[in-house]
């Protein structure tokens, strides 16, 4: 009998900072549908199957969910916000559609291409504030603050509320931590003033409508396409959704391109490899590890029955290391020839709303990088403890010459 069912341990932060991909590389070939009993959960661990499911809403549906600590308390996206408000990252079609097309026009090509240069000149000054030879906190000093700067360009926010807005997009990632109920609770409790402190700048757009997202859901409700309380949440998905992939990607490719010079060394001498670098870098780092369904209605999966009421994950990091998919897929190769588009932003319907944002500004950041730095050195932290632990990369200390 395998031992897989004592080696997957999907809610442990410490699966993951054990070097995963081994295992990963047995499920896929060994059991590609596999039972994880504590949440009565298939996991899905090959491209192919992640892809048919992203795209068969009516068989998969994220109604019930799509955090571990929604198949183990409940819905807590619920706890997290008010009862009537629909969330775009649960709902299904046709209302998903409707939804997605209130907020899908401010990041239409011609926005993102907009604020393509707005982008590039706070890279260049975030990238001025590292000093040659110089240990540099790369997480604080970049990582960190490009995500939120761009969201408040984004939202039509001056840059004096980032604090604000990395305090309330923080709580709202704990959503998908392993808290719990306790924790989860005293967050719920912590997100309660957000609701005013939007409510005010969302008023204000009746005086003085802006081309930018605030605006833009303001005047969705006073159509009633959505409700108050709508509005709130797809701010909250934004906050988090144009945050943490970014950074955590952001900080997982100077990890990367320190362990491997030889990279850094290509992109210097090839520029034009930026833009399939920043998808080697969402390929590579899987900044999203997975997200759940719930099985709608009975199905088969590599002859595998699924009953109504089973959950599902899919699971992106091993789908972005499947070899079928992906040549020498363990190799970090910036040059890679990319036949299959990678799974960092999902897939089918839920596929991330602000991926186009999120990959101009990776594209943007790197560019600017090897325009100023020919190497870079992590200052004494472990490769495998940073790219595995997301919750530490608030500190990745670097020195760039």
């Amino acid at each position: 009998m395998s031992d897989l069912a004592n080696l997957v341990r999907l809610e442990d932060p410490d699966f993951y900072l054990n070097d995963p991909y081994p295992i990963m590389q047995r499920l896929r070939k060994e059991q590609p549908v596999f039972y994880y009993e504590p949440l009565n959960m298939w996991v899905m661990s090959k491209y192919e199957d992640i892809r048919h499911i992203g795209r068969t809403p009516e068989i998969f549906s994220s109604h019930a969910g799509i955090h571990f600590n929604d198949f183990r308390y409940g819905d807590v996206t619920k706890a997290f916000f008010r009862p009537d408000a629909e969330n775009l990252a649960l709902i299904g079609p046709p209302r998903h559609n409707d939804l997605r097309s209130v907020v899908s026009p401010a990041f239409n090509p011609r926005i993102v291409a907009q604020m393509r240069e707005q982008v590039r000149q706070i890279c260049r000054d975030l990238l001025g504030s590292i000093e040659v030879g110089q240990t540099a906190n790369w997480s604080r000093q970049v990582a960190e603050p490009l995500p939120l700067m761009v969201i408040a360009i984004l939202l039509g926010m001056p840059v004096t509320e980032l604090e604000v807005i990395k305090y309330y997009s923080d709580e709202v990632i704990k959503i998908g931590l392993d808290l719990s109920q306790q924790e989860i609770d005293e967050t719920v409790a912590r997100l309660v003033p957000m609701y005013e402190y939007f409510d005010k700048l969302l008023v204000e757009r009746d005086h003085n409508p802006t081309e930018d997202l605030l605006t833009t859901l303001r005047q969705a409700y006073k159509a009633d396409l959505i409700s108050a309380d709508t509005v709130h949440m797809l701010l909250a998905g934004i906050l988090t959704a144009g945050n943490e992939t970014t950074r955590n990607t952001i900080n997982g490719a100077i990890i990367l391109l320190s362990e491997h010079p030889d990279q850094m060394k290509l992109l210097k001498e090839q520029p034009e490899l930026a833009r399939n670098a920043t998808e080697e870098f969402l390929r590579y780092v899987s900044p999203v590890r997975g997200f759940g369904r719930t099985v709608a209605e009975e199905t088969v999966v590599r002859g595998q029955k699924l009953a109504v009421g089973q959950h599902v994950f899919n699971f992106f990091m091993s789908g972005n290391r499947d070899e079928d998919v992906f040549e020498e897929p363990e190799a970090f190769n910036l040059a890679r020839q990319r036949k299959m588009p990678n799974l960092a932003f999902g897939i089918g319907q839920h596929f991330c709303i602000g991926a186009s944002l999120a990959r101009m500004e990776i594209n943007v950041l790197f560019e600017e990088l090897i325009g100023r730095f020919t190497e870079v050195a992590l200052d004494g932290v472990p490769f495998r403890d940073k790219v595995l632990q997301y919750n530490a990369w608030e500190n990745v200390q670097a020195v760039f010459r």
